[in-house]
């Protein structure tokens, strides 16, 4: 299922107007700019967390997260000043996940969440752990304090709820994971991977005409959301 934080260049505080072009220039995927101009900008005013929070942004962007993390440590540097910038540990937990350092990107997640405790997307990302670790009763837990903290972020939720729905998959409730699946799917119908898995679980189900009408919602979903994705991830 879709990680965290393609997200997310997601719900930040507001960055210093001076530094604001240089998100923007990440956002729409001119990162090689916005580190160019990010150099200048120290060189000029000196370093300080939010501009080297966006040069971890900028690597991270690109799927560079040993760079990103080089970065996202420098603005943590600033954690105990007046001038810190708390999303950084919010997107140095992922940078750590994507590189599977799993006890780290725990670590970022959890400090992240002593300032924001109602963090949808990092819950999410602990969740994922504890997922991934086994340890599905804290996952559920967790999932659904991200579902409860982003009420207004329905694409949000909806990746938690699929979350829940591969939970009910393993222990063996193809029905409520059905039933969970359909739920993520109304509230983000571009969640391809939920059509895939929703696809596969109402065919162990026995239900073949439902599965074939959700596979090939997934492949449609799929080839519009993702063009690049390699397929041979998701075999019929």
């Amino acid at each position: 299922m879709t990680s965290g934080c393609d997200s997310n260049i997601a719900e930040q505080p507001e960055l210093h107007s001076d530094l604001e072009m240089h998100f923007l220039l990440i956002s729409e995927g001119n990162s090689g700019s916005a580190r160019v101009r990010l150099r200048q900008y120290m060189d000029s005013h000196g370093e300080a967390a939010q501009p080297l929070f966006l040069m971890g942004l900028s690597y991270h962007q690109e799927k560079r997260y040993i760079k990103a993390v080089q970065w996202f440590k420098k603005s943590a540097q600033y954690d105990d000043t007046e001038t810190r910038y708390p999303p950084t540990w919010h997107f140095l937990g992922w940078s750590h996940y994507y590189l599977g350092n799993a006890t780290s990107s725990i670590e970022a997640f959890e400090h992240y969440l002593t300032m924001n405790p109602n963090e949808g997307d990092s819950l999410f990302g602990l969740g994922l752990l504890a997922m991934e670790d086994g340890a599905f009763l804290e996952a559920s837990a967790l999932f659904q304090q991200s579902i409860d903290a982003q009420d207004d972020r329905p694409k949000g939720q909806a990746k938690s709820i699929a979350r829940l729905a591969d939970i009910r998959v393993q222990e063996g409730d193809r029905s409520r994971a059905i039933q969970l699946y359909r739920e993520a799917l109304k509230l983000d119908p571009d969640l391809y991977e939920a059509w895939y898995h929703l696809a596969t679980t109402q065919k162990r189900a026995g239900n073949n005409e439902e599965s074939q009408v959700a596979f090939t919602m997934f492949e449609e979903t799929r080839a519009r959301v993702r063009p690049d994705l390699d397929t041979t991830r998701f075999p019929e």
